[in-house]
């Protein structure tokens, strides 16, 4: 009987094979990750959106509850006066509770299942017993109360754009700063004050190109003062509170809040006065140059207290009927101007 012995002979990938077919992996992956990242933002524009709709949504249930949009109240007093000395309505010299600097949205902590942060806040600043805003190392009074220095800290998702990496706990907000190693959280979404221009340099001899100009916004510079902004949140609308009756332009045609960029501005603490709003007379998108020196940042903060957004091409704003709109960052500026006041009676679309 005759053996056979069957010899297979396996052959490899040549050289020149195995470059071709990692070139033909490199160009797959190069058409591949593009679309991936794009799908990854798309998820992350739903996710910023969400945000949005929920803020706004507990925004109107708290006005619903309480009869008036959540306010700010500001960390001095002396804004109140004429002469910027004396203690204003609120002062504890005057029998009052103090300016503690309590942003608007500490009046939404309750409808975004924060019921005990808002409690143990609210209960510091009554423990700061009439005394103005202030962080020590040891301690504080009103929203810089050692008491609560855990909550102001906790960076909550639903103030977080997925977008923005640098929306994260800081210890660079400008007001906050004073004690080492104090961090507070961040907020990526701002209260609309209006179209209303900012530090004119009128007083101070500073200003920028948006805030000098008229074309750029509405006077007064409102911000610091007891004079109204014409949108719905600025640090100094305790004075006279803003209700949804005020929003005679309509829900649907005013901003509410929209988007932000912590890295582009100083004042972005979440739960503090001088941090949750912003300008609609800087136009939108408007970005600081990358790598600026964060001295430089804090130098034009008059710049930064607009709105922007990491999403390619625009950024969202939620309107003051809860929808939530994107906005082209190409967006004429005298509508998206419209759009930030609550009763200016303009007829704008942000579709020109």
């Amino acid at each position: 009987m005759n053996n056979q012995h069957h010899y297979s002979r396996h052959r490899g990938f040549t050289l020149v094979e195995l470059l071709v077919v990692i070139a033909i992996i490199g160009v797959l992956v190069a058409l591949l990750l593009p679309a991936v990242q794009a799908a990854r933002e798309a998820a992350r524009r739903i996710s910023c959106s969400n945000n949005l709709k929920n803020l706004g949504l507990s925004a109107l249930n708290f006005e619903g509850s309480a009869g008036r949009l959540p306010q700010s109240v500001t960390m001095w007093g002396w804004q109140e006066t004429s002469n910027h000395q004396s203690q204003g309505i609120l002062g504890g010299q005057n029998g009052g509770p103090g300016y503690s600097g309590r942003g608007w949205i500490v009046d939404v902590l309750p409808y975004i299942e924060q019921q005990a942060s808002y409690d143990r806040i609210l209960a510091a600043i009554e423990a700061s017993d009439g005394r103005d805003f202030t962080v020590q190392s040891k301690g504080g009074w009103g929203m810089g109360h050692n008491d609560i220095r855990a909550i102001v800290a906790q960076q909550l998702p639903l103030l977080t754009c997925p977008s923005d990496g640098s929306a994260t706990p800081s210890n660079n907000q400008w007001h906050w700063r004073h004690v080492a190693d104090l961090e507070v959280a961040t907020t990526s979404y701002k209260g609309v004050m209006g179209d209303n221009v900012l530090w004119t340099g009128e007083d101070e001899g500073g200003g920028s190109q948006y805030s000098a100009a008229d074309d750029f916004g509405s006077r007064p510079d409102c911000h610091n003062n007891t004079q109204d902004c014409n949108g719905l949140f600025w640090r100094m609308a305790y004075v006279d509170p803003v209700t949804l009756r005020k929003i005679t332009d309509g829900q649907s045609n005013t901003f509410m809040i929209g988007e932000t960029v912590v890295s582009q501005d100083h004042h972005s603490a979440a739960l503090f006065a001088d941090g949750d709003w912003a300008t609609c007379s800087i136009p939108l998108n408007v970005f600081q140059p990358e790598g600026l020196d964060p001295d430089r940042v804090e130098m034009d903060w008059f710049v930064g207290r607009s709105f922007r957004s990491l999403h390619p091409g625009g950024a969202q704003f939620v309107f003051a009927d809860g929808s939530v709109h994107w906005v082209n960052e190409g967006v004429d500026h005298l509508a998206y101007r419209a759009y930030a006041t609550r009763n200016g009676g303009e007829t704008a679309s942000l579709d020109q």
